[in-house]
């Protein structure tokens, strides 16, 4: 029996397939490999790459962090940003995470306020989790 994956970020479902075969995320104690069958899980997330296998193909997704929930054959990820490998462009990513490195230090020397902080941390955590993914799929 496949199994279902779904993952959603605060804009709305960014990929939902119902017939996969297995599933690889990047939990915070290492990557974990989902097959149908598998014992139910809630797990955190780090940022990184999910790896997608059906029928012989794989399709490769960067996440930011969040957390993952398998019960049954039914896999539920919540992130604050998902995007298909395909879609990264590397140029933007670089630049996202160097403006938002910038701007982070900035913040800490002026002392803005903490969500202000954790907002920049996300943008750079999440480019280079693009990054990442993208040098692991060639």
């Amino acid at each position: 029996m496949p199994l279902s994956l779904e993952i959603v970020t605060p804009d709305g479902v960014a990929w939902h397939d119902a017939d996969v075969d297995s599933v690889t995320l990047p939990a915070k104690d290492g990557e974990i490999d989902i097959l149908p069958g598998h014992v139910p899980l809630i797990t955190i997330l780090n940022a990184g790459m999910v790896e997608v296998s059906q029928k012989g193909h794989r399709q490769d997704l960067a996440i930011d962090r969040g957390y993952a929930r398998c019960m049954g054959d039914v896999i539920s990820v919540l992130t604050e940003a998902a995007i298909e490998v395909e879609h990264i462009d590397t140029q933007a990513a670089e630049e996202a995470q160097a403006q938002a490195l910038r701007a982070l230090e900035e913040a800490k020397k002026q002392k803005l306020d903490d969500s202000e902080i954790e907002r920049l941390e996300a943008v750079a955590r999440f480019a280079l989790a693009q990054l990442i993914a993208k040098g692991r799929h060639k």
